[in-house]
């Protein structure tokens, strides 16, 4: 509470009043929403109106609030303003903490976890589904509500449970759906844009009405339901969350060079290191982190079939790593000795529609046949040995071999102590583990109020940590 306090004292809150600006009644005092909001958070509580009862019973929140005894629709409402606000608290959180030398935040870690959207994970469907629902439903208005509704002629047998009991329902559930169709459309058209090994089958493609701004996929018990993307960018000195972002991602691919700036536009040109894992480490994005002057920190996967596959002998097969890379010449030289000739030079897609180049490299026949390593070198069935290599993979060689030194192992054990500490803080202890408002705006803003509320308890601890260091 006190942590609190401090903060409300300390923040400029013109945002927070421009977010209130125009017409209707006179509001709460939106710093007194503010201060009451972040005390129940920080006591897990991320619910309107779990919000509105604890305004009411909590003596904490009746202390920080001056009184006031907000309803669940403004509460709800305040929620729902937090979007025009939330990320100017922030941001002048994370430079008055500068400002002061709290911090000094020169590198960052990164890492997303899943976060259970506001929507049913039994009700999830296929543009098969969605369009005969859309169909019941354009019946029942046109025989109840409006019969200008454009709508089959087949009679309406039965009323659906699911149907809601209201003109006005029924309209709004109309609209829904309508939107969840043409959210299902974009992605199946995304889906066949895409290269054969990465298209999904059409009927894996499915969409929750409920909240059309989620991903379906799987949570972290590996449970298939609505979810949303969230990324910290955590300070690699102390536990201040310097940025997030909620996307609609089912995995961190091109999240990193979002977050980079989003950091960047928060605390300056003074960011230079970034710590994550290998789900932030492809050929893409280490040239994007040159092209933005950033180094990243992460390990490189390993990628399908690179631990070799079995040969004739019985033996594992000598790795593509163990082949020799000469950067001048852009030549390849196997085990033995021998260069290889470069039979093509392809474009390998990925998800995010881009692409990387893909050197094929073969040996001729008559060295394989006579070769001492053939034993260990050639797979199943197979004359000659062929190797992929990506055009820049000297990058990754690269990347590879700064993991492995002091530095790149002391990154890893300090990237899981920061950044797992704040994903393991917000879900046992602040209800991060699934969300409370649907659509991706709303997602936002209430991560936006998580973040500040543990970013504030973090600062306070960090300046009375200070001052009892000092006495």
């Amino acid at each position: 509470m006190q942590a609190v306090e401090q903060f409300i004292s300390q923040t400029d809150h013109q945002a927070l009043y421009d977010a209130y600006r125009g017409t209707g009644s006179k509001p709460f005092r939106p710093e007194r929403l503010l201060a009451i909001v972040m005390v129940l958070i920080l006591q897990g509580i991320r619910s309107p109106a779990k919000w509105a009862v604890n305004a009411k019973n909590d003596d904490r929140c009746k202390l920080v609030g001056r009184g006031n005894q907000p309803s669940r629709t403004t509460l709800y409402n305040f929620r729902d303003r937090a979007a025009k606000f939330i990320e100017a608290f922030h941001t002048q959180m994370i430079r008055d903490a500068i400002q002061e030398k709290r911090i000094d935040p020169t590198e960052g870690c990164l890492d997303g976890t899943f976060v259970a959207a506001s929507a049913s994970r039994h009700k999830m469907f296929r543009l098969k589904q969605v369009s005969k629902r859309l169909s019941i439903m354009k019946r029942a208005i046109a025989k109840f509500d409006d019969p200008s509704q454009i709508a089959s002629h087949r009679p309406l047998k039965r009323i659906p449970s699911w149907l809601a009991k209201t003109p006005g329902g029924r309209q709004e559930q109309l609209e829904h759906f309508r939107t969840a169709k043409a959210r299902i459309l974009d992605e199946i058209r995304l889906n066949r844009g895409l290269p054969s090994s990465l298209r999904r089958q059409e009927e894996d493609i499915k969409i929750s009405p409920a909240d059309v701004d989620a991903v379906i996929g799987k949570d972290k018990l590996k449970v298939i339901r609505p979810l949303y993307n969230v990324q910290y960018m955590c300070d690699f000195q102390s536990d201040v969350i310097l940025s997030y972002g909620v996307f609609r991602k089912k995995n961190d691919t091109g999240t990193l060079i979002p977050m980079i700036r989003k950091t960047r536009s928060i605390i300056g040109e003074s960011f230079k290191k970034v710590h994550a894992d290998g789900g932030y480490c492809s050929l893409l994005e280490l040239k994007d982190c040159v092209d933005e002057d950033v180094e990243l920190f992460a390990p490189v996967p390993e990628r399908k079939g690179s631990k070799g596959r079995r040969t004739d002998s019985g033996q594992v097969q000598i790795t593509a790593d163990e082949f020799e890379w000469h950067e001048s010449s852009c030549s390849l030289r196997c085990p033995a000795g021998d260069l290889m000739r470069q039979v093509s030079r392809s474009k390998d897609p990925r998800a995010d529609g881009r692409h990387v180049i893909e050197l094929r490299f073969e040996q001729d026949e008559s060295r394989c046949a006579g070769c001492e390593l053939a034993d260990r070198c050639l797979a199943l069935g197979s004359r000659r040995r062929t190797v992929r290599r990506l055009e820049d993979q000297s990058l990754m060689d690269a990347q590879k071999e700064k993991m492995k030194s002091d530095a790149g192992v002391a990154s890893g054990r300090q990237r899981k102590m920061r950044i797992e500490r704040r994903y393991g803080d917000s879900k046992k202890h602040r209800g991060g583990s699934e969300l409370h408002g649907r659509g991706l705006t709303r997602a936002t803003a209430e991560t936006g109020l998580m973040v500040v509320a543990q970013n504030c308890l973090t600062l306070y601890l960090l300046v009375k940590r200070a001052r009892t260091k000092q006495t």
